[in-house]
C-alpha cells in the first residue's frame, strides 16, 4: 500500500470517526447553555519554553498553533473556545505571574474542560512520543486524558506511552475545572521535531486531540443519563 493509500483511509477514518461523534455530540452540548472550552497553549513571550538541538524550533510556537488548529475544529462543531494566549505574548512579567493568570481564567470560566498543550525536550534524544497528564483530584481527568492518548496512538501506533496522573504542575494543581496536558512530542528527538515542524502532522494532532475531547463528552454523557 503506498503513501496515497494510506493517506485517503486515513482520511475516510477520520470522517466515519467524526461524524458518529457529532451526531452523539448534540445531546451531550444541550446539556449546557454555554459549551465552553479553554485552551492553554503553554509559554510565550519572553518564555519560550523547551527547544530543539539546535534551538531553531521553539516550543511556545508549537503550542500555539495547535491550539488555533484545535479551535477551528471545536467552533466548527458549535463549541465556544477561549485561549489563554492567541498570540506570541506572556500573559505577566514573570513565569510565576503567568501560570498564576492561566488557572485564574480556566477557574473563573463557565468550561467544559481545559486542555493545556505543549512539546517536551529531554537530555537524551532517543526519548520520543506524544503524552497526556493529569492530576487525581478528578476522575474526569483520568478519563480525558486517557481518550486524547487513545486518538494520538492513530498518528503514532508505536507509541506505548500511557496516561500518566502526576502533581507538581502548578497548573494541574490548581485548577479546578476537568482538564489534562498534552505533550505533543519532543523537540529534541529528530522524528518528534520532524512531526511537530510539520503543519499537516500539527493539524492531524491538533484533530485527534478534538475527537478525544468528543469521546470524552460522549462518555459522559453516558454516565450522566445512567443515574
Amino acid at each position: 500500500m503506498n503513501k496515497l493509500h494510506k493517506h485517503i483511509l486515513f482520511l475516510i477514518f477520520i470522517v466515519i470517526i467524526t461524524l458518529m461523534m457529532l451526531l452523539s455530540i448534540k445531546n451531550v452540548v444541550a446539556l449546557t447553555s454555554d459549551p465552553l472550552i479553554y485552551l492553554d497553549a503553554g509559554h510565550g513571550g519572553f518564555d519560550g519554553g523547551a527547544t530543539s538541538l539546535d534551538q531553531r524550533i521553539i516550543e511556545k510556537d508549537i503550542t500555539l498553533k495547535c491550539c488555533l488548529y484545535l479551535k477551528a475544529y471545536l467552533e466548527k462543531t458549535g463549541f465556544k473556545v477561549k485561549l489563554t494566549r492567541e498570540k506570541d505574548m506572556a500573559l505577566a512579567k514573570s513565569k510565576k505571574d503567568d501560570i498564576h493568570k492561566r488557572v485564574n481564567l480556566i477557574n473563573k470560566a463557565n468550561c467544559l474542560l481545559y486542555i493545556s498543550i505543549h512539546a517536551n525536550a529531554y537530555p537524551s534524544s532517543t526519548i520520543k512520543g506524544s503524552q497526556t497528564f493529569y492530576h487525581g483530584s478528578k476522575e474526569t481527568n483520568a478519563l480525558l486524558a486517557s481518550k486524547i492518548m487513545n486518538y494520538l496512538r492513530v498518528i503514532d501506533p508505536k507509541n506505548e506511552r500511557l496516561p500518566k496522573e502526576i502533581s507538581g504542575k502548578y497548573l494541574l494543581d490548581n485548577t479546578n475545572k476537568t482538564g489534562c496536558l498534552v505533550e505533543l512530542g519532543f523537540l529534541t528527538n529528530a522524528i518528534d521535531l520532524a512531526l511537530l515542524s510539520n503543519d499537516d502532522t500539527l493539524t492531524r494532532m491538533a484533530l485527534m486531540i478534538y475527537l478525544g475531547i468528543l469521546d470524552y463528552l460522549e462518555e459522559i454523557n453516558y454516565e450522566t443519563t445512567m443515574y
